[in-house]
Order: C-alpha cells, then structure tokens, then sequence
C-alpha cells in the first residue's frame, strides 16, 4: 500500500506533477540558464583575479548572463502563474506563486486518494510515516568527502592564494589595506553565496528532473503530518459521537413524551 500511495503522490500531488510538468520547456530552460550564469560568474571571477586585463569584458560577460537569467526566470513565474489560474481557477499574488489554495489543493487531493483506499485512522498514516521515514534512511549514502575533511584540504590553497593576492603590498597605506581585505571578505561572501545556491539548484534539479526518492518522500512525510494535524483525536471522535448520541437519544425521548401526551 505505501508502493501506491508514493506512486500517487508523486504523478498527481506534488508540485512537478501539478505544475511544472505542464511548462517543461520553460522549466528546463530556466535551470539550464541558472546553470550557466553561475559558471559564467565563477569564472569571471576567477579569472579576474589573475588577469586584470580581461575584468572589463568579464564584469560584461556576468552583467549579460544575469539579465537573461532575470528575464528566464521572469518568464518562468508567469507560465507558472497562467497554469495555476487556468487549470486549478486559483488565483495567485505577482510575486508569491505557492498559495496557501494550492498547498490545500496538494493537500485535498492526497486526502481523498487516501479515503479511497480506507486509510482513514491516525495510526494507519502514522504507520506510512514511519515506513516512510525507514525507507529514506535505508537509501541515504554517505558523503565521499567529510565537510572536516573538505575544509582540511581546502584551508591551505586559500592561504595560499590570499597570500598571492596580499603579495607586494608592504608599502600599501593602511586604507587601501583595509579595502583589499573588505574586497577579500565581500568575494568570500560571494563565493559561499553562489556555492550554496548551487547546491540548493543541483538538489532541486535532481528532485525534478531525476526523480529523487528520498525528496520525493520528504515532501510526502511533510504532507502526511499536516493531514495528521488536521484530524481530530479518537478520543475527540469518541467524545463527539457520544454527545450526538445522547442528543439524539433526548430528542427521542422528547418525541415519546408529546406523542403520549
């Protein structure tokens, strides 16, 4: 049953399935185009920092790239937009695309799919949960290289390389040494900036475009414990039952008296 409802959730409810996948031509490009604006920019920098004679034509090259990445993800947005207005009649602000109709919408068509198939108790989503859960730690690799191990190893060629930068520069004043390091720290910034967008970009393309399973159940978990805070207790449906119970019973009772009277 979990093979089903994974199988279901991830063709009919998730994002992809509702949205991107209607607008694959613009989905690709503007991962394409996020792609190589960060490797433009990357080498840009790079290369300006060993050749000052190409930093004109570079700064152009990364102001080019950005713009079209702007306008690719501008185009994006509103196909985005036109497939949830028209397919789903939800309406969506001029920025913010993922509304809270179509998170209930996600979330509707997973409840309904699951009284189909009489998952109805807390304990019988819990269970998914927890089978869930096992399945993404069963799949889950370890990383080839520690994050200690990658700082070990990286720590001495920036030395090295911030010792390149800072070469020659003994008879700097001391403002135009506090602006080198300020400039050092700010492409620091920069570079953990673009680093992390890169990660962030690589796991959502995997996501979508290789089929990631273990995001694929992430994103199933989340929705199945925000049905589970939706549902009332046993003990609250217990307790509702006997209340519409003893109601009716009164209102019987009520009946037979005017009837005997």
């Amino acid at each position: 049953m979990k093979d089903i409802v994974f199988e279901y959730y991830q063709n009919e409810v998730r994002t992809y399935a509702l949205v991107h996948k209607h607008i694959k031509k613009h989905y690709y490009f503007v991962n394409t185009m996020m792609i190589l604006c960060s490797v433009i920019i990357l080498t840009c920098v790079f290369i300006s920092l060993f050749n000052v004679g190409y930093r004109k034509w570079l700064i152009i090259s990364s102001i080019v790239s950005m713009i079209i990445l702007s306008y690719s993800v501008f185009i994006f947005f509103r196909a985005v937009k036109r497939v949830i207005r028209k397919r789903y009649k939800i309406s969506v602000g001029r920025r913010i695309w993922k509304s809270a109709k179509l998170k209930e919408l996600k979330s509707n068509k997973l409840t309904d799919f699951l009284y189909s198939k009489d998952i109805k108790t807390r304990w019988k989503i819990e269970k998914l949960i927890e089978l869930y859960k096992n399945d993404k730690e069963k799949s889950k690799l370890p990383p080839l290289i520690a994050p200690s191990l990658l700082v070990a190893v990286l720590t001495p060629n920036l030395t090295q390389l911030l010792f390149y930068v800072y070469k020659d520069k003994e008879l700097m004043q001391l403002f135009d040494i506090l602006m080198l390091f300020a400039g050092c720290t700010f492409l620091s910034l920069i570079l953990i900036a673009i680093f992390t967008s890169l990660i962030r970009l690589k796991d959502s393309i995997v996501n979508d475009i290789f089929q990631n399973q273990n995001s694929i159940r992430e994103g199933l978990i989340q929705q199945l414990e925000d049905l589970l805070l939706r549902m009332p207790d046993e003990v609250e449906k217990g307790q509702a039952k006997d209340v519409i119970k003893q109601k009716e019973d009164t209102e019987y009772k009520v009946l037979r008296r005017k009837e005997i009277n």
